[in-house]
C-alpha cells in the first residue's frame, strides 16, 4: 500500500512539473540559463581536470606509491587504511565528487572494503579552492581572505570528525602497502578522460534539473516560507535566508548572497562544506553503488563544525576587513569566453565516439 501511494505521488510530481515547465516556460529559462551559466563559467573549469586525474591516480598506481610514505601517518592518526589518507588530503582540495570517485575506483580494484570505503566517503570530501575561489571569494567578496576562511573551516571539520572516526576505525585498518610500479598507459588516459566526461556532464545536468526544482519552489512561495522562518531564527535578512534555502539544494547558489557582507561568512562556510542536495545526488551517480548514509550524517555533522570553527576564525583572520558593503569594491568575475568549457565538453563526446568504435578491434 505504502509503495502504491509513493508511486502516485511519484507520477502526480512528474506531472505538475511537466505543466510547470510547459507553462511558466519564462521561469524555466531563466532558472536554466543561469545553472547553464554556472556550469560553464563556475563547474567545468574547477572541476573537469579534477574528474579525469582522480581515477588516474588510482588506476595510474600513484596513489599506491603515496601511500607507501603517508600510510603509516594516516594510519597513526586516523586510522585510514593506507590507501585512503591521500585520498582524504587530495579530495578536500579537489572538488566534491572526487573523493568518492577515488574510492570506488579504490574499491573496484579490492584496495579497500566497501564498508570502509562508505565511511571514509564522509570526510574524503571538499568543494576545493577552486570551486571556492570561484562561487565565493571573487564573486562575493573581491579578494582571497574569505576563501582561505573557508577552506581552513571545511578542512578543520573534516579533521575533527576524521579524528572521532579513528576511535572505531583503526581496529580493521590494513596499512599494509602493495608492491606496484607507476604505469599510465594512452588507453588508461584516454578512459579516465570519458569517465570524467561522463562525470562532468552528469554534474551539470542534475544542476539544470535542481535550477528547474528550485524554481518552481520559489514560485509556489515554498522558499518564501521557509526563509521567513529561518530569517525569524537567524536575524538574515530575507533575501538571504531565501538564497540559504536554495544553497542548501544547490550550493552554486551561494553566489548570489548579499555581496561583501562578512557576516554570512559562517553560513556560506557551512552550505559549502555539507556540499547541498544537488552535491549529493551527484555523488550518488558515480558511487558505483556504495551507500551514502555515512556521508550524509558525515557531512551535516561537517557543516555545524564548519560553522563553528569559522565563527571563531574570522575575526582573527579577517580583522583588517570591512564588514559593510558599502566600502568594499567587488568584483564581479566570469571567465572571458565558454567557448573553451563547450569545446572540452564536444571534444570529449568525440573521443568517447571514436574510442567505442575501436574497442572491439583492440578486443580482438
Amino acid at each position: 500500500m505504502k509503495k502504491r501511494i509513493l508511486f502516485y505521488i511519484k507520477i502526480l510530481t512528474l506531472v505538475f512539473i511537466s505543466i510547470f515547465c510547459l507553462v511558466k516556460t519564462d521561469i524555466i529559462n531563466k532558472s536554466i540559463y543561469s545553472a547553464l551559466e554556472r556550469c560553464i563559467y563556475i563547474i567545468i573549469p574547477s572541476l573537469y581536470a579534477m574528474m579525469i586525474i582522480a581515477p588516474l591516480l588510482i588506476k595510474s598506481g600513484i596513489i599506491d606509491g603515496i601511500s607507501k610514505f603517508t600510510g603509516s601517518i594516516g594510519k597513526f592518526l586516523f586510522g585510514m587504511d593506507s590507501i585512503v589518507f591521500p585520498v582524504f588530503l587530495f579530495s578536500m582540495i579537489a572538488g566534491y565528487p572526487t573523493g568518492m570517485k577515488m574510492l570506488h575506483s579504490a574499491y573496484e580494484k579490492g584496495l579497500i572494503e566497501k564498508k570502509r570505503a562508505e565511511i571514509f566517503s564522509g570526510v574524503c570530501f571538499g568543494a576545493g579552492s577552486a570551486f571556492i575561489s570561484g562561487c565565493v571569494t571573487i564573486q562575493l567578496y573581491g579578494n582571497s581572505s574569505a576563501g582561505n576562511v573557508i577552506l581552513i573551516s571545511n578542512i578543520g571539520a573534516n579533521v575533527v570528525i576524521a579524528l572521532i572516526l579513528s576511535l572505531f576505525m583503526r581496529k580493521n585498518c590494513n596499512s599494509s602497502v602493495r608492491k606496484t610500479s607507476i604505469k599510465i598507459t594512452s588507453d588508461m588516459l584516454t578512459e579516465c578522460v570519458i569517465s570524467g566526461g561522463h562525470s562532468i556532464v552528469n554534474i551539470c545536468f542534475m544542476v539544470m534539473a535542481f535550477a528547474v526544482i528550485t524554481a518552481i519552489m520559489d514560485y509556489t512561495g515554498i522558499i518564501s516560507a521557509m526563509g521567513d522562518m529561518i530569517s525569524g531564527i537567524t536575524n538574515l535578512s530575507e533575501n538571504d535566508s531565501r538564497q540559504l534555502i536554495k544553497s542548501i539544494a544547490d550550493v552554486t547558489a551561494v553566489s548570489d548572497f548579499s555581496r561583501g557582507n562578512y557576516e554570512l561568512l559562517p553560513y556560506i562556510s557551512a552550505l559549502i562544506s555539507f556540499g547541498g542536495i544537488c552535491v549529493i545526488f551527484q555523488i550518488s551517480a558515480i558511487s558505483g553503488g556504495l551507500s551514502l548514509k555515512p556521508l550524509i550524517i558525515m557531512r551535516i555533522s561537517a557543516s555545524a563544525l564548519s560553522f563553528i570553527i569559522c565563527r571563531i576564525i574570522s575575526p582573527l583572520m579577517l580583522s583588517g576587513e570591512t564588514i559593510l558593503t558599502s566600502s568594499i569594491n567587488i568584483r564581479t568575475h566570469q571567465a572571458h569566453s565558454p567557448v573553451p568549457s563547450i569545446m572540452l565538453i564536444i571534444m570529449t563526446f568525440f573521443l568517447l565516439y571514436e574510442y567505442e568504435k575501436i574497442k572491439p578491434l583492440k578486443r580482438e
